[in-house]
């Protein structure tokens, strides 16, 4: 079950990558008329990557505890 939840938070951080770079590429900036162009790729990539890591320290624990 740990290298499950392992796998599932990797993943997770990976996603939160691809949705910043997503941000990066296609949207971010100021356009001609001043007015900040931004998508919902930045806060989902927040939300997404915290959940990974998140997933990462439980399954670091849960194999702690399952070693000792």
């Amino acid at each position: 079950m740990t290298s499950k939840i392992r796998l599932i938070g990797i993943s997770a951080i990976i996603i939160a990558v691809l949705f910043w770079l997503a941000e990066k590429v296609f949207y971010g900036g100021i356009d001609a008329d001043g007015v900040l162009q931004e998508s919902f790729f930045l806060p989902l990539s927040f939300l997404v990557g915290a959940i990974g890591i998140l997933l990462l320290v439980v399954s670091l624990f849960t194999s702690a505890k399952k070693h000792s």
